[in-house]
């Protein structure tokens, strides 16, 4: 009979829960690229940061192919052999990464990282799931785990910063190849040999549908993460990859509809309204979260901080990702409107923008910037966990696998590179007007001790572009709020609706009790 544990028998259960942290930590901190070795890399590399974007994107595109067959996968093989497999492969990767030369291999290598991380992960969280919400509650799971994981990244993200500042690019990557070894190792002494179930072959699993959704997603990666430095829809190199990025989804949407074990229903997207709306959100939420770019823009362009302050402020999220994670677990434990959940995090995001907005200044003292970091820690913590909650209403395990796959990939890579495309046009398009404008009032006299006031009116159109863009985010809260309001959430209210009726026909409502 199958342990449900991932551990032997003899392992005690105050160790199985201690394995369960050394091994999950980890697993969710290893990454193809790390967030505070972005300028690193590509200064090492003498390339362009477009090259390490691609490769950031690459990872979430790995690890959404990987969740498809992650089912299939853990029916095939014992759970030591995934983790010790997986842990092997993400050490050979990570030191890939570390000592190459050619960026081509750390996009290659951060979508295998990505690929080969999630397996490992589902087969912690599946215990651990079972540790949250012994009663399989989702919203509860949801409001400990998403916190938890979030935090998790943010904290290695300011780890990494530091070890870089202290030595180079490389050493994450050989610090992370090390840990795998020891998970590995950890992995063939402590885990039992038996399986899940009965044994899948691997042949059953579409692998050509898989493939051509890689390439789908790499091909639309390269068109959005190249758009701005190619020169937008003018350049062959766009044009012709969200052509290929098109036609590889239409063949594999096609390729499904005709097979007896769908790997995704793409029929769910469309028939499922909490899926497609809350693909709709993800959008949205991706244009906020790519706004980062304006604050980074800020902070290392004008206030001069290097990685590691940055990665310290971005610390200040946690309180508000804890606070979003003690909102999310009583709203869903006395179950409160959903839309009123999901607009109070589009409302922390806005106030977020809205604060940048009025503090952005040529000086500004650090300390400034700690509450609007705290509400974006906030918005994003009550997002992710609700939008995820809602896409997962009434879906099956195997259903839900697929699904997830689609919209991971939309959360972290389509919707934050697209609204980084947006965000990067616009600021582009602005920083030229408002240099244009600056230049009306300058004349020769200006010029007399040399080119020094040229960086005085840079830093200025800065300023004018961020302020223009972050100004125009924040009116999009107004269709944001109208869009979620207006929506029933499944928590669809007949009482309300007969109520209206009768107020339009001027019927009295009289005996009736109005509830929400």
């Amino acid at each position: 009979m199958y342990n449900k544990g991932p551990f032997a028998d003899w392992v005690p259960k105050p160790l199985m829960l201690l394995l369960i942290i050394i091994f999950l930590f980890p697993m969710l901190a290893v990454m193809g690229v790390y967030t505070g070795n972005t300028t690193d890399i590509a200064g090492a590399l003498a390339t362009y940061s477009e090259y390490i974007s691609l490769a950031n994107n690459a990872t979430t595109i790995g690890m959404a192919i990987a969740v498809t067959i992650a089912l299939r996968i853990k029916m095939r093989f014992r759970s030591k052999e995934i983790i010790a497999g997986s842990a092997i492969v993400l050490a050979f990767l990570s030191y890939m990464i570390g000592v190459t030369d050619n960026p081509l291999v750390v996009v290659a290598g951060s979508f295998f990282i990505g690929f080969f991380k999630m397996f490992p992960i589902i087969e912690m969280i599946l215990p651990v799931m079972f540790i949250l919400s012994p009663s399989g509650d989702k919203g509860r799971f949801y409001a400990i785990f998403y916190p938890l994981s979030i935090c998790i990244g943010q904290l290695s993200s300011y780890l990494m910063s530091d070890l870089i500042f202290n030595s180079n690019w490389q050493a994450p990557y050989f610090i992370m190849s090390i840990l795998m070894l020891v998970i590995a190792a950890l992995s063939l002494i402590f885990q039992h040999n038996q399986r899940f179930c009965f044994k899948m072959p691997l042949y059953q699993i579409d692998w050509l549908s898989l493939g051509l959704l890689a390439v789908s997603a790499m091909a639309f990666n390269v068109g959005l993460t190249f758009m701005r430095q190619q020169g937008w829809f003018s350049s062959p190199l766009i044009m012709g990859s969200l052509l290929m990025g098109i036609l590889f989804l239409l063949a594999t949407i096609l390729r499904q509809k005709t097979r007896k074990r769908k790997l995704i229903k793409f029929d769910f997207i469309v028939k499922r309204v909490n899926i497609w709306h809350s693909l709709i959100l993800l959008m949205v939420l991706g244009v906020f979260l790519a706004s980062s770019s304006i604050f980074i823009q800020y902070t290392v362009g004008v206030l001069g901080y290097n990685n590691l302050i940055n990665s310290k402020l971005n610390l200040w999220m946690l309180p508000g990702i804890v606070i979003a994670g003690v909102y999310a677990f009583y709203s869903f434990k006395n179950k409160w409107n959903l839309r009123y959940f999901l607009a109070s995090g589009f409302v922390a995001f806005f106030l977020h923008t809205l604060m940048l907005y009025l503090l952005i200044q040529p000086q500004m003292n650090i300390e400034y910037l700690y509450i609007p970091m705290v509400l974006k820690g906030l918005g994003m913590g009550i997002l992710f966990i609700g939008i995820w909650f809602y896409a997962s209403l009434n879906l099956e395990m195997n259903d839900l696998l697929g699904i997830i796959g689609i919209l991971l990939m939309v959360r972290t890579f389509v919707a934050t590179a697209f609204g980084g495309a947006i965000i990067g046009w616009a600021t582009y398009q602005s920083q030229w007007q408002s240099l244009n404008d600056i230049s009306m009032y300058l004349d020769l006299g200006d010029f007399t001790n040399g080119m020094s006031i040229y960086g005085t009116v840079q830093i200025n159109a800065m300023l004018a572009s961020l302020k223009i863009v972050l100004g125009s985010l924040c009116w999009l809260i107004i269709p944001i709020l109208t869009f979620v309001l207006t929506h029933h959430y499944g928590q669809f209210n007949y009482r309300r609706l007969i109520l209206f009726r009768k107020a339009i026909r001027g019927d009295s409502t009289k005996g009736y009790k109005f509830s929400d």
